[in-house]
C-alpha cells in the first residue's frame, strides 16, 4: 500500500470553493523547496535526534478523568493504536520520533488519521511529509489543508481532522515558522558560517600535504634531463624514508633544494565551539545533552525546557483531532506521559519510592521496575502508610481522638 493510498480511505473530503479560497489562502513551503536543507548539518542532525529520541520515550495513553480525581485508561481501538501500533509500519517509538523530527525540521508536523469507510472507526495514524501545504476555506467558512507531494499529487482535507503541531508559531495564523514558510534563516546563517570554517580547516590540512620545496637545477637542461633529475631526487628521498635509511638526502652541485615555508592557519577551538553552541542553543539542547554526558539535573533542565513542551503539544493536538467535543467534556483525553524517574539517579529513585509507596501511588512491581528489577507474582499490590489520613476525614478522626481522651482526663480529675 502506498503512503498516498491512506488519503483515499478518508470518509469524506470536501473540495474548497475556488472563489472563497482566494479571500483566504496561506501557503506553507517547506525547507526542501528552496534548497536550504538544515538536516545536511551534522550538528543539526544530532540535535534533532536527541530531542526526537527523548520525546519518543513518552507513553501515549487514552484516559478518562472521573470526578476530576480518578484517571482510568480507556480500552478500544484508539487506545491500542496509541499504545502498540499506530500504523502497519511503525511502533510508537518510531511514530513519535518521526513526528518530532518533522516538527523540528519544518516547524510544522502533520499526522493523518485513517478511518474505516463503513464503520468510521479509526484504523491508522500516519505522519505525512508534504512539499507544501495550502490553508483554504469553503463557502461555509470551514478550514481545509491542501497537501502537495513530490509526485505532484495533492489532497484536500478538513483541518479539524488533521493533527497539526507547530513550532515558532506567532507570525502566521495557521502555520509555524516565519511568515508562510518553514523558515530557518536565523539558523542557516550560523550553519553556513560553520560550514565555511570547516571547509577552511579542510583546505588548510590539504595545503600542509602539498608542495614543500623546489629542486633548483643549476644549468640549462632539456625537459627530458629535468625529468631525469627529478626522478633521481625522488628516489634518493624514498631511500631516506625507508627503515634504516639515512636522514640525509645527497644533492650534487648541479642541483639545490629550496624549502618552501607553508604555514596554514587553523581555526582555534574556541571559535568552533562558539559556532556549535549557537546551533545547539537554537534547538534548546545543552552541550551535555548533545554529547550524551549529562547528569540528573542537566537532564531535568532539558526535559522541562524542551521535552515537556513537546509532550503538552502532542497531548493537546491528538486530543483535539481524535476526540469529539462531547468526549472532551466528559474528561476523556490523550496524554503523552513521561517516565522521568527512569533517568534519575539511584538515590533519587530510592527516595521517590519511599515517598510514593507510602502514599499508595506506586505498586511493588512499579517500584521494582524503577530499580531495574523483574516483576514479582502478586506485585501489583499498592501499600500505603497509616501515617496519612484522608483530608476530608481528618476532622472526624480528630473528633474521635478527643472523645477517647476525655474519659481518661475526667478520671484523673476525680483522683
Amino acid at each position: 500500500m502506498s503512503i498516498f493510498d491512506v488519503f483515499k480511505r478518508k470518509k469524506k473530503v470536501v473540495a474548497p470553493s475556488p472563489d472563497d479560497a482566494q479571500l483566504f489562502k496561506s501557503t506553507l513551503n517547506l525547507f526542501t523547496d528552496f534548497g536550504d536543507n538544515i538536516n545536511l548539518s551534522d550538528v543539526v542532525k544530532i540535535c534533532i535526534d536527541r530531542i526526537a529520541t527523548h520525546s519518543a520515550k513518552l507513553k501515549p495513553r487514552y484516559v478518562k478523568s472521573e470526578n476530576k480525581e480518578t484517571i482510568q485508561e480507556k480500552n478500544g481501538n484508539l487506545a491500542y493504536l496509541l499504545k502498540h501500533q499506530p500504523n502497519p509500519l511503525m511502533i510508537p517509538f518510531d511514530f513519535i520520533y518521526k513526528i518530532v523530527t518533522l516538527l523540528y525540521l519544518n516547524n510544522n508536523a502533520f499526522v493523518y488519521p485513517v478511518y474505516d469507510d463503513e464503520t468510521y472507526e479509526l484504523k491508522e495514524l500516519w505522519p505525512i511529509k508534504p512539499n507544501s501545504v495550502e490553508a483554504l476555506k469553503d463557502d461555509s467558512g470551514a478550514l481545509y489543508l491542501r497537501f502537495y507531494f513530490t509526485d505532484k499529487k495533492s489532497f484536500t482535507l478538513p483541518y479539524e481532522s488533521i493533527i497539526h503541531l507547530k513550532r515558532f508559531y506567532g507570525v502566521n495564523d495557521i502555520f509555524g515558522g516565519s511568515g508562510a514558510i518553514s523558515d530557518h534563516s536565523a539558523l542557516l546563517k550560523t550553519i553556513k558560517i560553520n560550514d565555511s570554517v570547516l571547509q577552511g580547516l579542510d583546505n588548510a590540512i590539504k595545503t600542509s600535504f602539498q608542495v614543500k620545496g623546489l629542486l633548483k637545477i643549476n644549468g640549462i637542461l632539456s625537459e627530458k634531463d629535468k625529468s631525469a633529475q627529478k626522478r633521481e631526487f625522488d628516489e634518493a628521498l624514498k631511500e631516506a624514508t625507508k627503515e634504516g635509511g639515512s636522514s640525509i638526502v645527497p644533492v650534487d652541485l648541479k642541483s639545490e633544494y629550496v624549502p618552501l615555508n607553508v604555514d596554514p592557519k587553523l581555526i582555534d577551538s574556541e571559535t568552533l565551539s562558539f559556532l556549535q553552541k549557537k546551533i545547539i542553543s537554537y534547538f534548546g539542547v545543552s552541550e551535555p545533552i548533545f554529547d550524551n554526558k549529562y547528569d540528573e539535573n542537566q537532564y531535568n533542565a532539558f526535559y522541562e525546557s524542551v521535552i515537556e513542551g513537546v509532550a503538552i503539544a502532542l497531548s493537546e493536538a491528538f486530543s483535539k483531532a481524535l476526540l469529539t467535543r462531547s468526549q472532551l467534556e466528559k474528561g476523556e483525553q490523550i496524554i503523552f506521559y513521561s517516565e522521568r524517574l527512569q533517568y534519575a539517579s539511584w538515590n533519587t529513585k530510592v527516595q521517590a519510592i519511599e515517598k510514593l509507596m507510602g502514599l499508595g501511588i506506586l505498586s511493588l512491581n512499579e517500584s521494582r521496575a524503577l530499580l531495574g528489577f523483574e516483576p514479582l507474582e502478586g506485585g501489583s499490590k499498592r501499600l500505603q502508610s497509616l501515617n496519612y489520613v484522608d483530608a476530608d476525614k481528618a476532622a472526624d478522626y480528630q473528633l474521635k481522638n478527643d472523645i477517647f481522651k476525655k474519659p481518661k482526663e475526667d478520671s484523673e480529675d476525680e483522683q
